[in-house]
Order: C-alpha cells, then structure tokens, then sequence
C-alpha cells in the first residue's frame, strides 16, 4: 500500500535525487541492524518477532503524524518528511519480510520448504494486490485521501500480522519439536560478521542479494524517468505504480499457486536462482528498443512475477538446513542491509551513468555486465546447496 506512494515521491523528486534518497535507506537500515542483532543473541525469534512488529507499528503512526504536514502530493511542502519517509519505510520495507522468513526458515526443512514456500508466500502475494489496490481504491470513490490515513491502516495491517504470528506458533512448535521456539541464536552480537568473514557460501549469498538489489534499481531508474516524463499529475504516477503492483502480484499469484511448488521440487536450484537476472537481461533489452514507460510497466509486472514467486521461495530455501546464529543473524544483515548497500551502488551506478551522457544503450550493457555476474554467483548458490552446508 506504501510503495506506490514511495514510488510517486521518487518520481518527484528524479532520478538525480536517488542517491542521496538510497543513502538514508542504508543509514536507516544501519540503525536497525545492530538492536534487532542484540535482541536475537537474547532471546528465541517467539519474543523478538513480536518486539520488532511492535517498534515497526510505532515507526508507522510516527510516519502517519509527519504525513500530516503533508499536503496532497506537494512533497515540497515538508522535504525532511519525504526523506524520512522513504529511508524508514525503505528499511522497513526489507526488515519486516525478513523477520516473516526468519520464522519460515527456522521452523521448515529444506524439503518441506522446496513443496511450500511458495504457497507461504501466496499470502504476501494477496495481501500486495490488496495492497496496491488500496492505494487506487479513494480515488475511484471520488475521495482524495489524505497521506496519514494509509499510514494509520499500514500500522493496524501490521499489528493484524503480528495476531497471525502468533496463531503459527503452536502449530510451528510441533512442526520443530519445540526446540526452536525455547532456542535463541549464539555468538554474541556481531556473530554475523563472523560468519561472513569465515565462511565462503555466505558471502556468495551476500554478493547475490547485492547484485539482487543492484540491477533493480536500474529498472526502478528508468521507471522514475519515464514515468516522471509521461505521466503528469502526481495522484496519476501514484495510480500507475500502483497498477504495476496490481498486475504484477496477480502474476505472481498465478505462478504460486499454480507453479512455484512443481518449480522448486524438480528444477535445478542454479536455474531458478538464475531466472530472475535472465528475465533482467531480457527486460533491459526490451527497455533498449522501446523506452516507454508502457514498456517498463510490462517488464516490471514481469520481474515481479519472476522475483516473488521463483526466486525469492528459492533464495530462503538457501538458508533452511544451517544453525539459528545464520537463519537469525546473518539473514536478517543480508535481506536488509546487503540488499539495500545493492540499492545504494545502483543508484550511484545510474545516475553516474546518465552523468556522463550515457544513452539507453550504454546504460543496458554496463548493467548487463552485473546480470551476467548475477547468474554467475546463482549457479555457484545452486551447485553449492548439492554440498552440506558449512555455514553454522
């Protein structure tokens, strides 16, 4: 429901502005990384989960009371709540996904992840479409709603999943045997420094995750250019993001319930971790030929389908056979702040790029390059899961 208004925010304020817009995202996500690390070396993922969906509820009604100062879309109005906005919603955005699969990964084995981490993440899935249509849902009825009031439903949605957390834990409790849920990670704090300085299969998983986030934002790039160029009226560019986030979650939707499982249970891990830079290197063709934002509507819906119902199951499936002090730690620093430092390095990447006076076509090969680097490190992920597993 919040990104279509994050999306919109970006669009007004240019590409030009996406670094320093990625800078806050990766200072926010700093700031959360070390608590959440302290809380998980203290106690089992039962009470850390719920303490963390408290402080993001609390995060959101903060943001609702800065949207009031917020008139319509007129961003200008308050530049520092627009910042704040989308560095703290940015970190949220990764950090609250991350704990939902920190639960997963704790209590599912690697085979029963392969059958039904796809139809786990169906619920996402409704709940984006929901989501995105939401946000168009005012509009339709003739009412122009105020920013805050979003923010006040993100926060009540979030207290909504928490409720469901917590119905999951019987059930959980006697899917591990109950040792998980009295367990908590070991180490000390920074264990998760640790474990990527010693360990070779996680830092590859770290340079995936980056390179995960590294060629999205050059489609998130040129998505804020087109749009800013075609699309005039702010509530306009809201609507067209949010119909990104419709269609494409509707895909997704298909895919999962109908695929995904089938995908995961009798293709090669490499393949399905490589569907996604495969699919990117397609769509930056397509952005070659035809740069509209027409043409970036279709490849986004496109990789999201792609993105959400092959490999991000696939890539939580990496984490399911190692110990607490990975699925707790380590996870939560790569799906949050390698993803986001990803974010950041492509920001920089395109706009230097654009900087230079690059076309569309030297922009689609430099990037490129970083797709064929992506599959490199999928198929060295997908080889490396045929071996036991090393990371503790």
């Amino acid at each position: 429901m919040l990104r279509p208004i994050r999306g919109q925010l970006g669009v007004a304020r240019g590409v030009e502005a996406m670094p320093e817009l990625y800078s806050l995202t990766l200072l926010a996500t700093v700031v959360i990384v070390v608590p959440f690390w302290s809380l998980a070396n203290r106690m089992a993922s039962r009470r850390f989960v719920p303490i963390c969906m408290h402080a993001a509820t609390a995060a959101l009604l903060l943001l609702a009371l800065g949207f009031t100062t917020v008139g319509g879309h007129r961003w200008s109005d308050s530049p520092w709540v627009g910042k704040l906005f989308w560095g703290g919603f940015s970190a949220l955005n990764v950090a609250v996904p991350a704990l939902i699969w920190i639960h997963a990964v704790e209590h599912y084995s690697k085979a029963q992840a392969k059958r039904l981490f796809g139809l786990v993440a169906v619920g996402g899935t409704i709940g984006a479409v929901a989501g995105s249509y939401g946000v168009k849902l005012p509009l339709q009825l003739g009412w122009d709603a105020p920013l805050w009031v979003f923010a006040v439903v993100a926060a009540a949605l979030m207290q909504a999943g928490l409720w469901a957390y917590r119905r999951s834990q019987g059930p959980c409790q006697e899917l591990g045997g109950g040792e998980a849920e009295s367990s908590h990670a070991s180490g000390g704090t920074l264990q998760a420094l640790r474990v990527l300085g010693r360990d070779r299969r996680a830092r590859q998983i770290m340079l995936y995750v980056m390179l995960v986030g590294f060629v999205a934002t050059a489609f998130e790039a040129a998505q804020t250019e087109l749009v800013g160029v075609e699309v005039n009226r702010a509530w306009e560019q809201q609507s067209f993001l949010a119909d990104i986030g419709i269609y494409g979650n509707v895909v997704v939707l298909l895919i999962q319930v109908f695929w995904t499982g089938r995908l995961m249970t009798h293709v090669s891990p490499a393949w399905l971790l490589a569907a996604l830079p495969v699919l990117s290197i397609v769509g930056l063709g397509c952005y070659w030929l035809v740069p509209t934002a027409a043409a970036i509507f279709v490849i986004q819906v496109g990789r999201r389908g792609i993105n959400y119902a092959v490999e991000k199951p696939s890539r939580e499936v990496l984490y399911t056979p190692l110990g607490l002090a990975t699925k707790h730690k380590v996870k939560f620093l790569l799906d949050t702040f390698a993803y986001r430092l990803g974010d950041l390095a492509g920001a920089f990447t395109q706009v230097w790029l654009r900087e230079l006076g690059l076309g569309v076509g030297a922009i689609v090969v430099v990037t490129v390059v970083f797709a064929l680097l992506w599959i490199w490190t999928a198929a060295s992920l997908g080889d490396a899961q045929r071996s036991p597993p090393s990371i503790s």
